[in-house]
């Protein structure tokens, strides 16, 4: 935290009075301790130097009279000890090799950028405080190490249907209304499948700043639950025999016009970018496997993924069982226009209520990473970790696949078979 009051250098006093200023010097760039916290070794401790930069792509905020502005995080050579940049030059280079592949498949070409976007759904367990602080476990470990199982787990549906308990209703709304305060509008607010456990979402937008949010989200949460004496949970695995908590990330790219990667769409045009787009996807997943497990690998997850709960400790594409089909049709030599994505109307058996708009595909809940009509969610994100490495995987592996995609287009190979070549080489995905 910085104050703008620097001393009146212009006075001939001795003692030199201060005054307010605002130097811009100081609002673009600032220096910090860059070795003073867990940076993997990059910087030593007689090495210092870190400077902090504006980023302009996620507005600031003002949080108790305070500006809060958000930067990347570099040291003096320029290698980045934060979670922010790596994030930022992932969605430069999604960008980049995005276009690059619009313009080979003559598609979008009037698209001047292209953006990952990011939709997260933030789980975590709501306890008394004065529950929390008789668990030295919690307290130090932030899950339970020893105890008796519930009597009640979640064998029933009481859990997710049930009335959010009216003390935990308050903490959601004060948190929704500070949110909304803050530039930050959270669209859903519910009960999850485990007993205490919660979840709340805000409206989809633009990766690098979706993930500021999260980061404001996890704060503001527990300085409103310590008001209504609550502690918010965010491991992800803090009660054993029953769920954890994730964050799911759901995530897309798409052009400044409008065109998204990953939306079937009703011309032709769109859906050969959605083929294409999922052939990427593809690629990015097959080729880069071991590093979207690392993107989700510390010792929360470790008792999360497989434990009571979706998704299993592996990294699988599901595109829903249609497209699979079309996948193999394509590669077996069909068209890329052969998948029909419309809605289908799906009746009640009740006179009193409306038939229902259903996807094409059903919703796989428990797969790592499936298609949900827009987008797709990566599910095996933990609900304490930050968006931002995560979120940065998936745009790094989808600018690989674009980028091999583009480059088999360039050299001549037709777009049906550069699609079916990249299904064929990572089908087992």
């Amino acid at each position: 935290m910085d104050a703008f009051i620097d001393l009146d250098w212009s006075s001939k006093a001795a003692n030199k009075p201060f005054k307010t200023c605002f130097p811009h010097e100081r609002l673009f760039q600032g220096e910090t301790d860059g070795s003073s916290f867990p940076n993997g070794g990059l910087r030593v401790t007689h090495s210092a130097a870190a400077f902090t930069t504006w980023d302009r792509s996620s507005p600031p905020v003002v949080i108790d009279g305070v500006l809060r502005i958000p930067c990347s995080f570099v040291t003096h050579y320029g290698k980045c000890i934060d979670d922010k940049t790596p994030l930022l030059r992932s969605a430069d280079a999604v960008q980049r090799e995005g276009l690059r592949l619009l313009k080979a498949l003559g598609i979008g070409t009037d698209a001047k950028a292209l953006y990952g976007y990011l939709g997260w759904e933030q789980e975590f367990f709501v306890v008394k405080a004065e529950h929390y602080r008789a668990r030295p476990d919690l307290v130090n470990c932030g899950r339970t190490l020893i105890g008796a199982l519930p009597a009640r787990n979640q064998q029933a549906d009481l859990n997710y249907f049930a009335p959010v308990p009216t003390s935990v209703s308050t903490l959601l709304f004060n948190v929704q209304a500070k949110m909304l305060s803050l530039g930050v509008p959270m669209a859903v607010l519910h009960n999850e499948v485990a007993p205490a456990q919660h979840e709340m979402s805000p409206i989809y937008c633009q990766a690098t700043f979706s993930s500021d949010n999260n980061v404001l989200f996890m704060e503001v949460c527990t300085i409103e639950a310590e008001k209504l004496g609550l502690m918010v949970l965010f491991h992800e695995k803090p009660f054993a025999g029953i769920n954890g908590s994730g964050k799911h990330a759901n995530w897309s790219v798409g052009t400044d016009t409008g065109l998204n990667f990953f939306y079937p769409g009703k011309t032709d045009e769109a859906r050969l970018l959605f083929v294409t787009g999922i052939a990427c996807l593809a690629y990015g997943l097959c080729q880069h496997n071991e590093l979207v497990r690392c993107a989700v690998a510390h010792a929360g997850n470790d008792h999360r993924l497989g434990a009571q709960e979706a998704p299993p400790a592996i990294i699988s594409l599901y595109p829903g069982t249609g497209f699979e089909a079309h996948v193999d049709a394509i590669i077996k030599g069909g068209e890329l226009l052969g998948y029909k994505a419309e809605k289908k109307k799906q009746g009640t058996g009740c006179a009193a209520s409306m038939d229902v708009e259903a996807n094409v595909e059903d919703r796989n809940r428990t797969a790592p990473f499936p298609f949900c009509g827009n987008r797709f969610e990566f599910r095996a994100v933990g609900s304490s970790q930050n968006c931002s490495f995560p979120v940065m995987i998936c745009n790094t592996i989808m600018a690989s696949g674009m980028a091999h995609m583009a480059g088999l287009l360039e050299k001549g190979t037709s777009h049906r078979d550069a699609v079916a070549q990249v299904f064929k080489q990572n089908r087992h995905v």
